[in-house]
């Protein structure tokens, strides 16, 4: 019932702990009007290598949870993609086949290195804790103020573990809100995603509330305990605007695509480096992935080929598009792929879907408000 931690908010939230805490700190003191207020970054778009690793007790710490952020600070957008720490490294140049051990052989700075090698991307900086961070920093909050739906009761004797949170309004201090986050109950992951959504925005309220105020000096202090981050100060502030403006609804999360595979007898994800292309270049190279959620697309065969719509429409998929329907079109005569779409606005995007079908765009007037594209698929596709 319950397993360690891998969903992508946990490290999102301790990167937004260490944004707005630092933040938080230059508003109340001189220094903040002695940095630059424009961004580092290109195109101020900047990733970050977020990590939780586990404890060195019986040896070097392997990375537990890999997440890559890619955050536009100008948009408020952030893609973010989960990367399994059993993703299988098929390089000569290392000395390891799995991506957690990269920890063990040459800490955050390997696990980096090897996750730009593997998904040809850069990286600017990093930041890695452990659960124990996790716990230090929210009771140096305070704690945080959630509504708990049910009563949350898990017993396993053999590990020491015990959890019991009563259903009703709770005041979580840093071990139970690590329990909170961690839970599973009889729905799974869906269940724990929503009190992982739930305590995400609890936090967020509690950092931004006036009654933090008094506590920064020690929240800063956990953090620059608790973190290990190469971003430097002078790059903190760019974050700010997107800190205070996050919006869940502007953050995508996917998790690296590809499949379990016995290799030798041992268990290893093994990524589909293809379609991984498609995803880095969708939420980390641009945000395009955020905004293509927004379109509804109708898909229809105007070729006459078995599986020419559907596989279409899970290529679209796989670029953040929402399909609506698919079909076949009045005939199948149609020698190339044919894009329609009714607002203006739209077709930069509309050409884009031409561009990957060989196709071309058409305008059809419609006076409704709508993101609804059809797509007619014919021949090259």
């Amino acid at each position: 019932m319950l397993e360690k931690l891998t969903d992508w908010k946990y490290i999102s939230l301790i990167i937004f702990l260490v944004i707005i805490g630092v933040t938080m700190a230059f508003l109340w003191n001189d220094e903040l009007s002695q940095i630059s207020s424009e961004g580092p970054f290109e195109d101020n778009k900047v990733n970050i290598l977020a990590v939780g690793y586990d404890a060195d007790v019986n040896g070097p710490s392997r990375a537990d949870t890999i997440i890559l952020i890619s955050i536009n600070v100008d948009t408020n957008e952030a893609g973010l993609i989960f990367l399994p720490r059993d993703t299988y490294i098929n390089s000569q140049k290392r000395k390891f086949t799995k991506l957690n051990s990269s920890h063990v052989y040459g800490g955050i700075e390997l696990t980096q290195e090897t996750i730009e090698d593997m998904l040809e991307v850069d990286i600017d900086y990093y930041l890695e804790t452990d659960f124990k961070g996790f716990e230090r920093i929210i009771d140096r909050l305070g704690g945080v103020n959630v509504n708990v739906n049910e009563h949350l009761n898990y017993v396993d004797k053999a590990g020491g573990l015990y959890i019991n949170i009563p259903a009703g309004q709770q005041n979580l201090n840093g071990k139970e809100a690590l329990q909170y986050v961690r839970y599973r109950d009889e729905r799974g992951d869906i269940g724990r995603i929503e009190r992982q959504q739930k305590f995400v925005d609890a936090v967020f309220a509690k950092v931004l509330s006036p009654t933090i105020i008094t506590k920064i000096p020690g929240i800063i202090k956990e953090v620059n305990d608790a973190i290990n981050t190469n971003i430097p100060v002078k790059d903190i502030t760019p974050f700010l605007n997107t800190a205070k403006e996050i919006n869940l609804n502007q953050i995508e999360t996917k998790m690296l695509p590809g499949e379990p595979k016995y290799i030798n007898g041992i268990s290893y994800w093994v990524p589909d480096l293809k379609e991984a292309d498609i995803m880095v270049d969708n939420l980390v190279r641009n945000k395009s992935y955020i905004q293509n959620k927004n379109y509804q697309l109708t898909v229809l065969n105007g070729v006459g080929e078995s599986g020419a719509a559907s596989n279409t429409a899970e290529l679209l998929k796989k670029y953040g598009f929402q399909i609506d329907d698919i079909g076949n079109a009045a005939n199948y005569e149609y020698e190339q792929s044919i894009i329609e779409y009714h607002n203006k606005d739209d077709k930069k995007t509309a050409a884009q879907i031409a561009e990957l079908l060989a196709g071309k765009i058409k305008y059809v007037e419609n006076n409704e408000e709508n993101k609804n594209i059809k797509v007619i698929v014919g021949a090259g596709y």
